[in-house]
Formats: structure tokens, C-alpha cells, sequence
């Protein structure tokens, strides 16, 4: 039987598809439950929010696979980093991948105790990227689970900690996230652009609320 259509469509990579996997993200944690108490932390979270975005993809849009904690390896086999979210292509290309890392913010210990966790956001998310442990390409993703809602809080918070860590960041403007240059007119979305010692890499940021987690 003959296959219609340009097979190049299904072959495409992971770079042209940032567009649609920013969406999908955005798009499915409308409709996404967060664990309840007392389960609530990073893995968790991604874990089942892993499972959603799966369950929203559509065959004909989303050519990509969603892989959580997928182990990444050098080329003398050893374990790299496991990413929290990995978007993989259809096109065979095992080294091919746009990763996410997920953080916590503004979160509440049990002793009530808040905490805007801003600085473990860039420490130990962000420099992940900048490092290149992780690079897939020139796109990296940051999600920062938001877990009192106050997004424009939170990214007040991750704007400072860029700012105060703006020498290792290898930043190439001025250390604060920027407009998505993808989804402009997504308040929740934002990205900065880095220099880094292969080239430039973009991160996407992108600010979840967990409000039905508090």
C-alpha cells in the first residue's frame, strides 16, 4: 500500500518542533491534577505529568516521543544525567533530544517555612544546560513548578538569582529572562539566550502553577 504525503514531515527534528512541545506543555497543564498531599515533590509531579502530556499528544502534531528521567550516555558509556523530561524525535537520532529540567518554587515546608527555591532553580537546573551536561542541540527547557500559583512572584525570584549568578551564566544580555521569542505573548513562558563554549543555547523557560497542591 503506498504512503501518501512527504515522509520528511515525519522525519522532522527536535529543533522545529520546540514550537509544539512549548504548546503541549502549556496547553496540557491546564487539564493536569498534581498529586495531593502528602506526595507532593519534583519527581512526583513529573512522573504523572509525563503520563498526561502522553496521553495529549496527537499522532499527526506531535511527532515525538516524552521519555521521564531517560539516562543520557557519553560516548564511553558512562550515565551523563538523566534529564527530568526528555521530547525525543521519530527520526532515529538517539542524540538528537530537547530536555527539561523541573524545579519546585515558592514552596512551604512543613514547619511553614517559605522558600522561593530560586536559587537551586538556576544552580541546579539552568547550569545543567550552561555546563552542557545536557545539550540535545541548541534548546534546553526549565519548569518551574510554581507551588503557591504566584507565577509573576516566582519569576521575580529567578530573575534576581539570574542576575547575582550572571558571570557563570554566560548570559549574552542583560541577565534576566526575556519574552519568548516562540510564544511572545505567553506571560508564563520566557527564555534566555546563552554563549556557551559550542555555541549559542537558548532555555525555555516555563512557570507552572500547583496551586491545587497547597
Amino acid at each position: 500500500m503506498a504512503i501518501e504525503g512527504n515522509p520528511r514531515f515525519w522525519r522532522r527534528d527536535v529543533k522545529e518542533q520546540i514550537p509544539i512541545i512549548l504548546g503541549l506543555i502549556v496547553d496540557s497543564w491546564k487539564s493536569f491534577a498534581p498529586p495531593t498531599k502528602p506526595t507532593i515533590e519534583e519527581d512526583s509531579i513529573t512522573r504523572n505529568f509525563c503520563r498526561h502530556l502522553r496521553n495529549h499528544k496527537h499522532r499527526s502534531i506531535h511527532l515525538f516521543n516524552i521519555w521521564s528521567q531517560l539516562e543520557l550516555l557519553s560516548g564511553e558509556a558512562i550515565v551523563i544525567g538523566k534529564p527530568d523530561l526528555i521530547f525525543s524525535p521519530l527520526n532515529n537520532n538517539e542524540d538528537e533530544y530537547f530536555a527539561c529540567e523541573c524545579k519546585l518554587l515558592n514552596k512551604t515546608d512543613k514547619n511553614g517555612r517559605w522558600s522561593s527555591l530560586a536559587g537551586k532553580y538556576v544552580d541546579e537546573g539552568m547550569m545543567r544546560y550552561v555546563s552542557e551536561q545536557y545539550s540535545g542541540g541548541e534548546n534546553g527547557g526549565m519548569l518551574g513548578y510554581v507551588m503557591d500559583g504566584d507565577t509573576v512572584k516566582a519569576i521575580s525570584s529567578v530573575n534576581d538569582a539570574i542576575h547575582n549568578r550572571k558571570d557563570k551564566l554566560c548570559i549574552d544580555h542583560k541577565p534576566e529572562l526575556r519574552k519568548s521569542s516562540i510564544r511572545p505573548s505567553c506571560q508564563q513562558t520566557k527564555e534566555t539566550r546563552h554563549l556557551l563554549e559550542n555555541g549559542p543555547f537558548t532555555i525555555h523557560h516555563i512557570f507552572l502553577p500547583v496551586t491545587s497542591c497547597n
